[in-house]
C-alpha cells in the first residue's frame, strides 16, 4: 500500500544534541557534578513529567533553583534550557522534499520550552501539516496512543504511514501500532528506507 503520511521524531533526527554536553553545560552553570544533575533528572520520573505537560516551564525553573542551586532569572534559564540543538541538514532536506509532494507531521517527545524556542528559530515546524507533541497530549513515545493520535490527525491507515525516529524503543512502538518504522542512521540511509517504500 502506497505511504501516505510521514512523521519524524525532532530530537536527533532534525534536530542533534548531545544528553552528555547538556548535563556537562547545566553542571557547569550550577557549579554541580554533572552526576547530581543527572540524579535530579531522573528524580520522581521529572523527565517523563516534563515531556508529559505536567510541569510548566516556570516549575522546571523552580526545581532548578530548589535542588541545583541555580541563580539565573527565568530568561536565562530559557537560554541554558534550549540553546543546545544543531539542524541536521541532511534529514531537514529529506522533510523538505517530501513536505512538498505528500502531508509530513512532527510526531516527538518534548516540552513547551523547547518547541517555543524550535518554532522560534528553526524552519522546518512551517513546512509540516501538522505536530503530534508529548507535553500537548500528556502521552509519550513508545505508547501506543501517541502513534494513534498521529494517525487520527493524518487521516491515514497504519499501514499507509511511517514514523522516523532516532531510538529502537519508539521505532517498535510505531510498529507494534501497525505503522512502517525507520530507526534513522543518517541521511543516506534514510533516504534509501524511503525509497524501499516507494519515497
Amino acid at each position: 500500500m502506497a505511504i501516505k503520511a510521514v512523521f519524524f521524531d525532532i530530537g536527533n533526527v532534525l534536530l542533534r544534541f548531545s544528553n552528555k554536553r547538556i548535563l556537562r553545560k547545566i553542571a557547569w552553570a550550577v557549579g554541580r557534578h554533572p552526576v547530581r544533575v543527572a540524579r535530579l533528572a531522573w528524580k520522581g520520573r521529572i523527565v517523563d513529567r516534563i515531556e508529559r505537560g505536567e510541569m510548566t516551564g516556570e516549575e522546571i525553573h523552580a526545581l532548578f533553583v530548589a535542588e541545583l542551586g541555580y541563580t539565573g532569572d527565568f530568561a536565562r534559564f530559557k537560554t541554558l534550557w534550549c540553546d543546545h540543538f544543531t539542524l541536521d541538514r541532511g534529514s531537514f532536506a529529506i522533510l523538505k522534499s517530501l513536505s512538498g509532494r505528500m502531508p509530513t507531521y512532527l510526531l516527538s517527545n518534548t516540552n513547551a520550552l523547547h518547541i517555543e524556542h524550535i518554532r522560534a528559530r528553526y524552519a522546518f515546524p512551517g513546512l509540516v501539516k501538522g505536530a503530534i507533541l508529548s507535553h500537548e497530549l500528556k502521552l509519550r513515545k513508545p505508547q501506543r496512543e501517541i502513534y494513534e493520535a498521529a494517525l487520527k490527525l493524518s487521516g491515514t491507515a497504519a499501514e499507509e504511514s511511517v514514523f522516523i525516529d532516532d531510538l529502537e524503543e519508539n521505532c517498535e512502538g510505531a510498529r507494534k501500532a501497525g505503522l512502517h518504522a525507520i530507526r534513522y542512521r543518517g541521511p543516506k540511509d534514510l533516504k534509501k528506507r524511503l525509497g524501499a517504500l516507494g519515497l
